[in-house]
């Protein structure tokens, strides 16, 4: 019996140690042993796990949550995340994104969570903040999972790409425009808020839509603005059938971009910035350094 009460005196002492209290960026603070069953919500949050050793934790995802390529049971489309289906999956923690989490039904969920009991962890937005954001994010993923080091250690490699990304960018910033295309009648121009904004100014380049949001695409606007080079997401640029079906979207031909084919295609998931964001924007910065030299 002795020995018995010593060994839950040691467990119970292990369990505070491991024990971290984190506070979300809603202002709610989380106290968290190990987390076991994780659904992680956002493409970003489940790439940071990933990144961090931590996968083996992962229950389920959103829609989003593909990348890496894994076979996590998904609770459905981010903006409209049903409680039901994330507690059908028994959580011990459920990590989302503030810009997730602000969309209107999933305010409701979060509450229904939080009512049922499960632990909601609510990070910084994945939608602003740049390099900046991704490591604020980072660090407090590594203070839930106690590996401090991994975060460390993934913030030097951030640096030593961004530090390869600036000796890549060319002499000049090409002005440049980000469209939206699901295809040939449907694009819109976005603005200088999100991830394709970070990519653009990281790469070298300068966003020059002239407002912070998503207007429709007008063969006017497009021609008055002129830019020289103009991004997709690979997705969109095959919905508009490649950089032939591109130049076919209203006032695309009739820009410096058009006219030299400078059209440049980038990973889908660039509108939610993540720890990818230094990879994309070297590979963007040395085309354009070929490009615009």
């Amino acid at each position: 019996m002795k020995r018995t009460l010593l060994a839950l005196s040691a467990l119970s002492l292990l369990s505070s140690a491991l024990a971290v209290t984190v506070k979300g960026a809603d202002g709610v603070t989380v106290e968290l042993g190990t987390p076991r069953r994780v659904v992680a919500l956002n493409a970003t949050t489940v790439e940071l796990i990933y990144r961090l050793g931590q996968q083996g934790s992962l229950v389920g995802t959103d829609v989003t949550g593909t990348y890496p390529p894994n076979k996590l049971p998904s609770v459905g489309h981010w903006a409209q995340l049903p409680a039901e289906g994330i507690l059908a999956l028994q959580p011990d923690l459920v990590i989302g994104t503030a810009d997730n989490f602000a969309m209107p039904s999933n305010v409701k969920t979060v509450q229904q969570l939080r009512a049922a009991g499960v632990k909601v962890l609510v990070l910084p937005a994945s939608d602003t903040g740049g390099l900046d954001g991704v490591k604020a994010r980072l660090n407090l993923l590594a203070q839930v999972y106690g590996v401090p080091g991994a975060a460390a250690s993934l913030t030097r490699s951030f640096d030593t790409t961004v530090q390869a990304v600036k000796a890549n960018r060319p002499k000049v910033a090409p002005r440049v425009i980000f469209l939206y295309a699901h295809g040939p009648n449907d694009a819109s121009i976005y603005g200088t808020e999100g991830g394709a904004n970070d990519l653009i100014t990281l790469a070298g380049g300068r966003n020059i839509a002239p407002f912070k949001d998503t207007k429709t695409l007008t063969a006017e606007a497009l021609v008055a603005l002129n830019p020289d080079a103009i991004i997709l997401l690979e997705r969109g640029l095959e919905a508009v059938g490649g950089v032939d079906g591109a130049l076919k979207l209203p006032g695309v031909a009739q820009t410096n971009a058009g006219r030299a084919r400078r059209i440049y295609a980038v990973d889908n998931s660039v509108r939610w910035i993540g720890p990818r964001l230094p990879e994309f924007a070297l590979k963007l910065a040395r085309q354009w350094k070929a490009d615009f030299r």
